[in-house]
């Protein structure tokens, strides 16, 4: 008898803990999911700064290290952190490349 009651504990303590770690990150993807407009507007005035800073770039022919750097920043911030879509991995790309021609270049 005790060995049923030992597992009828165990399978509802696990239940247990499945659906409280279960509720708790349906929580956060929710949380994620509802933005608010400042996130929104933030978001957008990030990606709108950052892409005039690289078309700045690729106008005037080349980017340093640092301005680079600190691009990549903000792109970290756009894209992982704000959840921005992607839209700027090209204009990555190409100041990289940029950045290589750059640096071959001065040597």
């Amino acid at each position: 008898m005790d060995g049923i009651i030992t597992i009828l504990c165990a399978l509802l303590g696990s239940g247990a803990a499945t659906a409280l770690v279960t509720g708790l990150v349906n929580r956060r993807a929710e949380k994620r999911r509802t933005e608010t407009g400042e996130s929104q507007g933030l978001r957008y005035l990030l990606q709108d700064r950052l892409e005039q800073q690289a078309l700045e770039y690729l106008r005037r022919g080349y980017v340093t290290y640092d301005e680079l750097r600190n691009w990549n920043r903000g792109h970290h911030i756009y894209h992982d952190l704000l959840g921005g879509n992607g839209d700027l991995n090209g204009l990555r790309e190409e100041l990289k490349r940029l950045l290589y021609e750059t640096e071959g270049k001065q040597t």
